[in-house]
């Protein structure tokens, strides 16, 4: 079903490595804002691979996640001579390029086309809803990408198999069937700062912030602190508002899909619903998942309101 292809730097086939040939226990990574995903085999041939060839995973002639080899160690043993490759995602180029670029105010979509330039087919960047002001000494193109990431909500960035470099917020929707096509279903919950009222004591003064609604419809979850840095109200009131920020709570499903569905097709940021199961998933966003030869393991995120919090707590 799989099978690897080697290419030279500019891309042009150069061998197909056999399967008797590699041993090859392999997964790959991919998270929202961040494509990343890393591959290492054992050749055994006397074929020459070397560094930053690259290196393609076909299903049957379907090309699906591609890298560029960062690592060769050659070995021999009883069973002969043998070459253990490590790859890391195209992504990962940019690291070797140097980033001139230190003030940007600008659609992060232009930024990317510039980025990604060369070698890449960037048709396939959108635009982004507003401009960003970034100000980075990044010393390279990578460097300068992750800082870009962290600015943009709700956009996914990779690159795929054939070279196309996609910057889209999510929309693919992909519906999977219980006990058929994924299995394994697991429920986890994480809650963090959930609270309706903060006591702040600082010096001799006490600040206070309340959320009365939610007191009186519920009930009193109070954060009380004693900190001795914060040293007038101004500051109190900027140290509870940074507290407000952090509240979130957050259901994370994990679901393995297995091959007889297109696994590979499903991207952070992609939408799931998951029908003939008492879970109800329904359009979740994807937030991470883990492709293996024959399987892929995809946690999904959902958001809970701290109303359903505090009722639960009851």
């Amino acid at each position: 079903m799989y099978n690897i292809k080697v290419y030279d730097k500019d891309w042009n086939f150069i061998q197909t490595l056999r399967d008797k040939e590699i041993s090859c226990e392999y997964s790959f990574w991919a998270s929202i804002n961040w494509w990343y995903t890393s591959l290492k085999f054992e050749y055994y041939w006397e074929f020459k691979l070397d560094h930053k060839q690259r290196i393609k995973i076909y299903s049957w002639e379907k090309s699906i996640y591609q890298w560029f080899i960062t690592k060769l160690t050659k070995k021999a043993d009883k069973s002969g001579r043998k070459q253990i490759v490590n790859c890391s995602w195209l992504i990962g180029l940019l690291a070797f390029e140097i980033n001139t670029i230190t003030t940007i105010n600008d659609n992060p979509s232009n930024i990317l086309k510039e980025l990604f330039n060369n070698q890449f087919d960037i048709s396939w960047i959108q635009d982004y809803p507003e401009n960003l002001t970034l100000d980075t000494n990044a010393k390279n193109k990578l460097s300068l990408l992750q800082e870009i990431l962290k600015n943009v909500v709700d956009y996914v960035l990779f690159i795929d198999s054939e070279n196309k470099v996609w910057f889209k917020p999510y929309q693919t929707k992909h519906i999977l069937t219980y006990n058929s096509d994924c299995f394994n279903i697991e429920l986890a919950e994480e809650s963090s700062n959930y609270y309706n009222k903060i006591t702040l004591k600082y010096d001799w003064w006490i600040y206070q912030w309340e959320d009365l609604e939610s007191i009186q419809s519920y009930w009193t979850n109070e954060l009380y602190l004693e900190e001795t840095e914060v040293k007038n109200l101004s500051t109190a009131k900027l140290r509870v508002d940074n507290l407000l920020k952090e509240k979130w709570i957050q259901r994370n499903y994990k679901v393995s899909v297995n091959s007889n569905y297109d696994y590979y097709t499903i991207k952070p940021w992609d939408l799931i619903s998951v029908r003939n199961t008492d879970w109800i998933i329904e359009n979740k966003p994807v937030k991470q998942i883990q492709y293996s030869k024959d399987t892929a393991v995809i946690s999904l995120e959902s958001y809970k309101p701290i109303e359903s919090f505090i009722i639960n707590q009851k």
